[in-house]
């Protein structure tokens, strides 16, 4: 018998220590400094790569969010709902990390362990190098994915 699964998480992936790739965990900051709705819970994820699908796994609903190359203008960002049932090796690279996201969904989805329902933000990076810091375009974009987040956990 399986644990009933939590309601819903947001994985905030990424690296702060490399540029614009910090934008999953300043959005996980902006989001817990701000409280998260009953029943939500905002992750840190760093850099995790397969074992993601770990944490995936104990949800409902998951938002993943993180820098993506998403054919934008930096700090321009891309809702993606992905059909789970299709990913595979065809599906094109959503994140900045080598074995990472789109990976872990398509093994989620090859064990049957992925939660009912997984949408992606991607911000399109400026730049992803080593500094500490977002650039202008994606610090401005943090409160406006985190806005979209709070606002998709609350319907």
């Amino acid at each position: 018998m399986s644990l009933p699964a939590k309601q819903t998480l947001v994985l905030g992936l990424g690296n702060p220590l490399r540029g614009d790739d910090g934008l999953g965990p300043a959005v996980i900051r902006w989001m817990q400094a701000r409280g998260l709705p009953r029943g939500a819970t905002a992750i840190d994820a760093g850099t995790r790569g397969l074992d993601v699908l770990l944490t995936l796994a104990e949800y409902r609903r998951v938002f993943v969010v993180d820098a993506a190359g998403v054919g934008r203008a930096p700090g321009e960002w891309l809702r993606i709902a992905p059909d789970l049932r299709r990913l595979g090796v065809e599906t094109p690279a959503l994140s900045c990390h080598a074995a990472g996201l789109v990976d872990a969904l398509a093994l989620g989805a090859a064990l049957g362990v992925l939660p009912e329902q997984v949408i992606i933000f991607g911000v399109q990076p400026a730049r992803v190098d080593w500094s500490p810091e977002l650039s202008a375009e994606v610090r401005k974009a943090v409160p406006a994915v985190g806005r979209a987040i709070l606002s998709e956990i609350g319907r």
